[in-house]
């Protein structure tokens, strides 16, 4: 059976569409893997072991989107915050300790 044109160029639409999407969306976190994730990568040096009581600005319950958290994350444009590739904190940690910060 052949697929009219049409048709394959609609589905192919949507199919890249969904993995556009996907690749935009917010990963699901978890707040209790992002309280570990955030010692363990020694945030609360700075911040605070509760993300609003250190010395470097604070950070929970963040008002800003995930995207905009994962750039600072990723290079926050400062001399002094350090900057956390992917190979050293994943996307998902950072989604994770995101989901702790905003529960607090």
């Amino acid at each position: 059976m052949q697929v009219p044109w049409n048709e394959f160029r609609t589905i192919i639409l949507l199919v890249s569409i969904s993995a556009l999407i996907a690749g935009c969306s917010t990963p699901q976190g978890n707040p209790e893997d992002g309280k570990r994730w955030y010692t363990m990568h020694n945030c609360f040096a700075c911040h605070g072991p509760n993300g609003n009581d250190g010395k470097a600005p604070e950070i929970n319950q963040p008002q800003m989107n995930f995207r905009s958290f994962l750039s600072i994350i990723r290079d926050a444009n400062s001399p002094i915050m350090p900057k956390y590739p992917e190979e050293k904190i994943p996307k998902q940690d950072v989604a994770d300790i995101y989901a702790w910060l905003k529960s607090k």
